[in-house]
């Protein structure tokens, strides 16, 4: 077996979360493969938008980065302003503090890659996984060579490969799919005649346990509606057509969209076995409200790759001190938000939402503070 079939850690996706990971390990000077099916910059469905907590979050483990992303124009917009719709009725309006940043998520991942491969992580891209094996460590390739590592972080995506090689799978892919959100996608382009709203919009009432929103970008809008597969997702589609029939967006729209899955409360408490961690939308990890995830995405690969630094070259070691940290620090606000969702969704589609309305125009700081985690969803009470 040569030295190229063997490595410390092998990240399998080389998203946000991957990237992250294998480039810490990396820089601390493990031996890292970073593998992924695709080759970038790919396609990558996604709204692009970065919170406070991204924007600290990407400066602290890869230094100060705003300016060379919005160089590079892999931020590609900025907006303060924001409104709340139920139905055609706008709610509540605000002026964030800190404004949304959206980002071209093709060359956002590709961005992270090449920092990862800069560090000294090996990239594999175009290679995709056809099994893992989390009992010794070993991965199959499409190609037919296998891969020994001594841990195996699974960062593939919503229908992860290593996911589906844990012990109890058909339980645990039950119990994720059930949490899964279908969610539906597309862009319009400004045009000499027409430009998109200046604000960020969010809009309830075309489905139930789900919203719809708009968001602006320096030359196309973004629309997209999604919820819960199990509470009322068949009929996506009828509520996206009803959704931009009320933003006043041309039929055009339609066809352009995209479909694909979100990860909506399915964060897994266990998330892994022996040699394998699972992070990112692998883990389920993205907000189970407005469905956020390229925060978790970083955040999970940092914490990954500190609990195999701490650990050495102990996988069982790794994954509970991972599996400790993941408790603490991110799935602990998950349930929080969690619970927010069920108080607001809770009703189905003909709820009027005027709990929202009332915490918009009662604590309006306090909410935005909580969707751009500079405050907690078990504080959003607290003064």
């Amino acid at each position: 077996m040569s030295d190229l079939s063997r490595c410390d850690v092998a990240v399998v996706g080389a998203g946000p979360a991957g990237a992250t990971a294998a480039y810490l390990l990396a820089r601390h000077g493990y031996n890292v493969r970073l593998i992924d099916k695709r080759h970038f910059p790919r396609p990558k469905l996604c709204a692009g938008l970065l919170t406070w907590k991204t924007m600290e979050l990407i400066s602290a483990i890869f230094g100060p980065c705003t300016d060379e992303l919005t160089k590079k124009r892999i931020i590609t917009h900025a907006c303060r302003d924001y409104r709340i719709f139920r139905g055609p009725k706008e709610i509540a309006r605000g002026c964030l503090d800190f404004p949304f940043h959206f980002v071209d998520r093709p060359a956002y991942d590709h961005h992270w890659l090449q920092m990862a491969q800069a560090m000294g992580a090996q990239t594999l891209t175009g290679r995709a996984v056809t099994a893992v094996d989390a009992d010794s460590g070993a991965i199959d390739l499409a190609d037919g060579s296998r891969l020994q590592a001594g841990l195996i972080i699974g960062a593939d995506g919503a229908w992860s490969k290593v996911r589906q090689a844990l012990p109890q799978a058909q339980k645990v892919e039950l119990q994720y799919r059930r949490n899964l959100a279908a969610t539906i996608e597309t862009h319009c382009a400004h045009t000499p005649g027409r430009s998109g709203a200046p604000y960020a919009s969010l809009h309830f009432g075309f489905i139930p346990w789900g919203y719809a929103w708009s968001f602006p970008g320096a030359e196309k809008q973004t629309l997209g509606v999604a919820a819960l597969v199990s509470r009322g997702a068949s009929s996506l589609s009828d509520a996206f057509r009803e959704f931009l029939r009320t933003a006043h967006i041309g039929p055009e729209a339609l066809d352009t969209w995209k479909g694909y899955a979100l990860p909506y409360g399915n964060y897994l408490s266990q998330p892994g076995y022996k040699h394998v961690m699972l992070i990112g939308d692998a883990c389920g990890l993205a907000d189970p409200l407005l469905g956020e995830g390229i925060y978790y995405a970083h955040r999970s690969g940092e914490l990954a790759a500190q609990a195999v630094i701490m650990a050495g070259q102990r996988p069982d070691m790794a994954l509970k001190i991972y599996r400790q940290a993941l408790n603490r620090h991110v799935l602990s606000e998950l349930r929080w938000i969690n619970v927010f969702r069920t108080l607001l969704f809770i009703g189905g589609k003909r709820r009027r939402y005027r709990g929202l309305k009332l915490f918009f125009r009662l604590f309006p700081k306090r909410l935005e503070a909580c969707v751009h985690g500079q405050r907690s969803f078990s504080r959003l009470l607290v003064p």
